[in-house]
């Protein structure tokens, strides 16, 4: 099934559901507003509720920041990626014409922000911000950029001084979060590359787990054949020697077939039209 008829099917499912329960479907898509992302902040990604691209379209006002997931149907068309996560972040300008964020986590650069018809700016930043040594960071600061004036976010009490009679407003990603953002990691082994091979592990935050396996054109998708280990904060581990290529695969979590929670990049097998998480290994200075 290519992507063209996957999201024909998508879409196809979505408007069905309209036309079977089009009083509770239509309050569903009209009534969202921002009471929908007010009563949470950041949850686990089992509690952790999914939002739709469109929802933030239907935003009618700015909300504090919060670290949300989020499935782009737009976004897989471009990249691939169907089902984002990051920090939702959000700024209400009826009357502004353009919207920027500005922050430490992109080198204090301006990202333009996407602004919806009801006049709510909205942008989706990667928790992905690392210090000068690699290091996760928990503490965002920033600022909004409206219209060419510098403003901090008026729904964000978290404030620090910016030394220029203003405030930077501040986000802090809560640590418990940030031990879950695992996936695979490659390592950077030089006598890998002699032998044509990169050492990988597959990692997978998953304490309620009993057994965790991996499947994937690596190891012909049989489920017997690599369990991953189990440690004391309940992340499950898996260390493979793969030669360099494009890998699919996806975990067998208690019995269920499972998407690597943190990993973004997702393809559709060719055989089976079944969604997997998307692994590409390459050796520095050689061509695949």
């Amino acid at each position: 099934m290519n992507k063209k008829n996957i999201l024909k099917l998508i879409f196809l499912f979505f408007f069905s559901t309209i036309h079977l329960f089009p009083q509770e479907a239509w309050k569903w898509v009209n009534g969202y507003s921002s009471n929908e992302l007010e009563n949470g902040g950041v949850r686990s990604i089992k509690n952790e509720k999914v939002y739709y691209y469109w929802q933030l379209q239907s935003l009618k006002r700015a909300i504090s920041p919060r670290y949300i997931k989020i499935i782009d149907i737009e976004s897989y068309r471009e990249n691939n990626k169907l089902l984002n996560r990051g920090i939702l972040f959000t700024y209400f300008g009826l009357r502004n014409n353009k919207v920027s964020l500005c922050g430490n986590f992109s080198a204090w650069r301006c990202k333009p922000m996407h602004k919806n018809k009801y006049g709510t700016f909205f942008i989706i930043i990667p928790a992905k911000f690392v210090d000068e040594n690699h290091q996760l960071q928990k503490v965002y600061q920033y600022k909004f950029k409206v219209d060419d004036v510098y403003d901090y976010d008026p729904t964000n009490l978290r404030r620090t001084d910016d030394g220029m009679g203003s405030y930077l407003s501040e986000f802090y990603l809560e640590e418990v979060d940030i031990e879950k953002h695992v996936t695979y990691k490659i390592f950077e082994a030089e006598g890998d590359y002699e032998l044509g091979f990169r050492t990988v592990e597959f990692r997978i935050h998953r304490p309620e787990a009993s057994t965790i396996s991996i499947v994937g054109n690596f190891n012909n998708w049989n489920p017997e054949h690599d369990y991953l280990s189990k440690d004391s904060n309940g992340t499950f581990h898996l260390k493979k020697m793969l030669r360099p290529g494009e890998y699919l695969y996806n975990y067998i979590i208690d019995g269920n077939m499972e998407l690597d929670t943190y990993n973004e990049e997702t393809r559709y097998r060719t055989d089976t039209g079944e969604l997997s998480s998307y692994l590409k290994i390459e050796i520095p200075g050689r061509q695949m």
